[in-house]
């Protein structure tokens, strides 16, 4: 929606810098046209309580987003993690290196690491194998 379609729309004509603050709060609400969102506006828009709600949700959705970018981030740390065990068990023979591994990706995860990598797979691993493709 541009600024014209906003101020057609509704009847009321904004500056770019509201503009702006009304473009962000548009894209912030799923599932709704431009049509319903200059009629909701035009109904609640000029309630400083409605505008400060609606800019407080903006704020926590990105809060949110850049939270999540850390899980994911620490998602991808964790199984760095759990592919560098695999590799010290494998080189070692340790199965403790293993089953922390098994415990941050999973025994389906780790054997394909394994398979993928050529590392031996161990007992525990055929069994697994076995059991699955069942």
């Amino acid at each position: 929606m541009t600024q014209q379609e906003f101020q057609d729309l509704t009847g009321r004509k904004v500056t770019e810098e509201e503009y702006r603050n009304i473009e962000k709060m548009y894209y912030a609400v799923p599932n709704m046209d431009k049509h319903e969102f200059c009629k909701r506006w035009v109904q609640t828009g000029n309630n400083p309580l409605t505008i400060e709600l609606t800019k407080q949700n903006i704020l926590l959705n990105g809060m949110l987003e850049e939270r999540n970018n850390e899980v994911d981030d620490c998602h991808d740390k964790m199984e760095e993690l759990a592919w560098f065990l695999i590799g010290k068990a494998d080189a070692y023979e340790d199965s403790d290196f293993y089953k922390e591994a098994i415990r941050i990706v999973g025994q389906k995860a780790a054997i394909l690491h394994k398979i993928k990598m050529g590392y031996h797979l161990w007992k525990e691993d055929r069994e697994y194998i076995k059991d699955n493709l069942k």
